[in-house]
């Protein structure tokens, strides 16, 4: 049975695989490998995390704790913004250039976080008429 958003078995699986396996790899490189902290990656983990989550725990049958989940990824893109400010602002601290990938996200994620809250504020509203 696919969840209420579309997101069916074999996408929430791969989801939750990429996820683990940039977990990985971010803790391996920063603490491991002594190399710098990707701020991408981590705020890539804050969208991925509760998204692969939320579908997981829809798959299994447990509506309201995915329905938790849920209502917290819909601040997750702020969260993610701040990540990828922080990065920003410590990179220019030590006289680094500007990543401009990294800043175009850091632009772009209030907006899509602002669309995601609407979606779900108009979801809400049709769903109580």
């Amino acid at each position: 049975m696919a969840p209420r958003n579309g997101t069916g078995p074999g996408f929430t699986r791969f989801m939750l695989v990429i996820a683990a396996g940039l977990t990985g790899t971010l803790v391996v490189d920063h603490w491991v490998f002594g190399e710098d902290f990707e701020w991408g990656t981590a705020a890539l983990l804050c969208i991925l995390w509760p998204e692969a989550l939320t579908g997981l725990l829809r798959q299994r049958g447990r509506r309201r704790a995915a329905a938790r989940i849920d209502a917290a990824g819909q601040w997750i893109p702020f969260a993610a913004t701040a990540v990828l400010w922080t990065g920003l602002v410590l990179g220019w601290s030590r006289g680094e250039g500007t990543n401009w990938w990294l800043f175009a996200g850091a632009m772009l994620l209030p907006a899509a976080g602002i669309l995601k809250l609407a979606a779900s504020l108009a979801g809400r509203r049709a769903r109580r008429a």
